[in-house]
Order: C-alpha cells, then sequence, then structure tokens
C-alpha cells in the first residue's frame, strides 16, 4: 500500500500532524510521502492569477474564506504512480480540489482528516456558532453581499459532489469536531466521521530536567515561567493580548517570566517580564521550551484539539485553557485547568493554584504525561489510519498489514 499525503505547507499543525504519520505508517511498513505546495513547480502567469485569486477572497469576506477556485498547480499523473490512498490534509490554499477527484484515477481512494471546518462548509475554517454549513451555506455570515447568496452555496454543491462520487473518509481529531462535521450535507454523503486522536513524538516531547532547559534559555532556577504562544500571535482566535493582560494582573510579577513562542508581534505590556522567542519550527528545541515551563496556558477561544497543549503535557508540564472546542478532549482533568470560556477571574485563579502548589504541578503533569504517552502515541496513530485505509480498499474485508500492534 502507498498513501500520498496533501498538506498546502510545510509548516503548521496540519503539517505536523501529516509528517509524524507519514512516519508512523512507514514504521508499520507502508509507503507514505507528504508532498506539499511549494514542491511542485508553477508558471509566473499562474501564481500572479492565483494571487490575485486568494486577494479577491480577502476583499470579499470579513473573516479567513478560501473558495475552490484555483489556479496553482495539483499534484500531476506522475506524481500519483503507485498511489493507493490520497489522504487530505490542510489543503484550502493550494489547487482546485472538487475538480481535481473528478479527475482523480477510479482505484485511488480518498482520506480527509478534517483539521477545521473547511472541507466540511464553503469555505471557512472557524467554527463561531453558524451552522448554515448543515443546509446550504446561504447566505454565509462572513461573504459581503450580495457574494454572501452565492459563492459559499456554490463551493459547498462542488465538494459535496466530488466528495460523494470519491466516497471520501473523514476523520476528525476529536469527537466535537466530528458531531459538527457530520451535520454538514458534504459529510452525510459520504458516510460517518471517525475519530483518531492525533499523535505527537513522545521521544521528543517528554519530561526533561527543568534546570538544564532553563540553562539553554538563559532563565534563571528560581522564577515561576509561564509559557504560551501561537504559530501566528496576531491571529485572533489564539487571543494573545486576552493572555497577557491577564498575566499582567497576577501578583508579585518580579518573581514571574513569560515565554512567548510564535511568529509575528503583538503590544508587550510594562509587566510582566514577557520574552519573545519567535517561532520554534524545529521540535527539539520546542521541547525545550516546553520543559524550562512550570505551566503553559492558553486563552484560544476555539480549537479542535490543542497540539501545543498535549506536547506541553507530554513533556510533563500542566495547562491552563478555556473549556472550548476539542480542548476538553485534549487535556481531560488529568492534564490541567480548564475554565470557562473569557473567564478571567478562574483562568488567572487557575494560574495561581498552580503557581503556589508544587506538588499539584507534578501530580498533573505526570498524569498529563502518562496520558499523553498512551492515547498519542505514534504507534496508535499509525495503526488506527492503516485500519481506515485498508477498510476504503478492502470493503468489507479485514487485512492485516502488519504484526505491530
Amino acid at each position: 500500500m502507498t498513501v500520498l499525503h496533501l498538506n498546502t505547507h510545510t509548516s503548521g499543525g496540519s503539517y505536523e500532524y501529516a509528517a509524524l504519520l507519514s512516519t508512523a505508517l512507514a514504521e508499520r511498513g507502508i509507503e507514505s510521502e507528504v508532498l506539499c505546495k511549494n514542491s511542485i513547480p508553477a508558471q509566473s502567469g499562474r501564481l500572479l492569477l492565483d494571487r490575485i485569486i486568494r486577494r479577491s477572497y480577502v476583499s470579499l469576506s470579513t473573516e479567513p474564506w478560501h473558495g475552490t477556485r484555483r489556479l496553482l498547480p495539483a499534484p500531476a499523473p506522475e506524481d500519483l504512480q503507485e498511489v493507493d490512498v490520497v489522504h487530505l490534509h490542510t489543503v484550502a490554499d493550494w489547487f482546485n480540489v472538487p475538480s481535481w477527484l473528478t479527475r482523480l484515477p477510479t482505484h485511488m481512494a480518498v482520506v480527509i482528516s478534517v483539521h477545521d471546518m473547511w472541507h466540511v462548509s464553503g469555505g471557512c475554517f472557524l467554527y463561531r456558532g453558524c451552522d448554515l454549513y448543515a443546509d446550504t451555506c446561504a447566505p454565509c455570515p462572513i461573504l459581503k453581499q450580495p457574494f454572501n447568496w452565492v459563492l459559499a452555496k456554490d463551493e459547498q454543491r462542488r465538494k459535496l459532489r466530488a466528495y460523494r462520487d470519491r466516497r471520501a473518509r473523514f476523520v476528525a481529531s476529536s469527537q466535537w469536531l466530528a458531531d459538527l462535521a457530520q451535520k454538514s450535507p458534504i459529510v452525510r454523503a459520504s458516510g460517518r466521521v471517525r475519530v483518531i486522536p492525533p499523535a505527537i513524538d513522545t521521544d521528543v516531547f517528554r519530561p526533561q530536567e527543568k534546570a538544564e532547559c532553563r540553562a539553554k534559555l538563559g532563565i534563571a532556577p528560581d522564577v515561576f515561567v509561564i509559557a504560551g504562544g501561537a504559530a501566528s500571535l496576531t491571529d485572533t482566535n489564539k487571543n494573545i493580548p486576552w493572555l497577557l493582560e491577564q498575566l499582567a494582573r497576577l501578583p508579585e510579577l518580579e518573581k514571574l517570566i513569560v515565554l512567548l513562542a510564535g511568529e509575528s508581534a503583538v503590544e508587550i505590556p510594562a509587566r510582566p517580564n514577557v520574552r519573545m522567542i519567535g517561532g520554534i519550527a524545529d521540535r527539539t528545541a520546542r521541547g525545550i521550551f516546553y520543559g524550562a515551563a512550570d505551566v503553559f496556558v492558553s486563552a484560544s477561544l476555539m480549537e479542535t484539539y490543542g497540539f501545543t497543549l498535549i506536547e506541553a503535557m507530554s513533556c510533563g508540564v500542566p495547562v491552563v485553557a478555556f473549556r472550548t472546542g476539542g480542548i476538553p478532549e485534549a487535556v481531560s482533568e488529568e492534564g490541567g485547568i480548564l475554565c470557562a470560556l473569557l473567564d478571567a477571574d478562574a483562568f488567572r485563579a487557575a494560574i495561581q493554584k498552580l503557581r503556589n502548589c508544587e506538588e499539584l504541578r507534578n501530580e498533573l503533569g505526570n498524569a498529563a504525561s502518562k496520558l499523553v504517552a498512551t492515547r498519542n502515541a505514534k504507534s496508535r496513530f499509525g495503526a488506527a489510519f492503516a485500519r481506515v485505509y485498508e477498510a476504503c480498499l478492502y470493503p468489507g474485508k479485514h487485512v492485516s498489514l502488519s504484526n505491530q500492534p
């Protein structure tokens, strides 16, 4: 069996997911490769026209929205030689997915990882309480008039037809996201959504000696370290300004350091002592970042699961976050403290509770590390997807592809 994973970019959560899955499959004897947009050369004329289309999407919407009518080249026939399964991840900013699927050889199975709402809606990403995607996606609340009555509806129609005809199999990281996806006619036409918790590299994200991690980052051993961050600090969903505002209201700020990882820049209050360390693409460096922290905090307004949360937990660091989206499934009550959405008092109280009790931090951190090592193990991740691929290729027949568990 050969699996080809498609993801727009070579960074970010969906790429980490695809890359780790590819490695896990290879360890089971399944050939697997990740192909990204920048792996395929494009003519300058196409690049220019596609950039114009992308800018038009921005001008027609009030929040990130992506249609499928793109002009960048999709994977070519030579990229698909001997491929049995095409696994789509985050591809919204790449090629014309519905059109490409209609030309895909019929013997190839199609699997879709639902990282956000894009695959199951008319083009939006985040779930903000709008359920119009369960019908026709019109009128779309994030598209401007009169396009709100046409564009998202047409995009949903094109996806529904293409995914249904290809009998695509959908997989979500959390039950919360699966329940949302199952409401979509795109998914209902293709069958149910399976839930497979994502994996992380527990060989890298593991408990480490805190003093050594702090020494590498030039942090004193006797301060309380709060870690936080996001791929982009200016992402409004990550709610970084609110987070910094709450941290500034904590007592005894002279004994506290905030480590903030992520690209872009946000306004930093005079206090507390915030160290912005930029994006951390290297996994080993991220492990050191988590290892230096006493607690990891997130003020995200919505997460479909929460990769940074389970990375921190795997390193034995308790987390404080909101009880929203798929976060409760990632953290549960074993890995940290969850608060009601935007409950500032409870959020600060949770941080202080962990700050004042090393025993509680150790208890939650140890439990979190054990939970992730079992639930989010790479071997378990690979085995679960191997069964999905088997079901696609050999419906009604069990085929053992590996002796590994």
